[in-house]
C-alpha cells in the first residue's frame, strides 16, 4: 500500500479513482473525445502505477509531477491543465 504525503503534512492512502476523477475532469476541460480520453486515462494511470509501485510513500507534488511527464507526452494541453488548475479539479 502507498500512501501520499498532502501539502499540508497529513498523510493518506494512495487512492487511484480520486487521480482518476481528476485525470477526466481534466480531459472534459480540454474537450478531448471521450473514447481518446478514456483510452489516455488508463494510460495514465498504468505508467503512474508502474511508477509508485515500489515507492511506500510519495507527496502529492509527486503526483503532480509524474502525471503531468506522462500527459505531457501525449496531450500537452491536458497535462497543462492537470498541473495548473487542481483547484478547479
Amino acid at each position: 500500500m502507498n500512501f501520499v504525503i498532502k501539502s499540508n503534512g497529513v498523510t493518506e492512502a494512495y487512492d487511484s479513482y480520486k487521480l482518476e476523477k481528476s485525470l477526466i475532469e481534466a480531459f472534459r476541460i480540454t474537450k478531448s473525445p471521450a473514447g481518446q480520453a478514456e483510452h489516455s486515462t488508463k494510460y495514465v494511470l498504468a505508467e503512474f502505477q508502474k511508477w509508485v509501485q515500489d515507492k511506500p510513500e510519495i507527496t502529492s507534488s509527486d503526483i503532480s509531477r509524474q502525471v503531468g511527464k506522462i500527459l505531457g507526452n501525449i496531450d500537452p494541453s491536458t497535462a497543462y491543465i492537470f498541473k495548473n488548475f487542481k483547484s478547479i479539479i
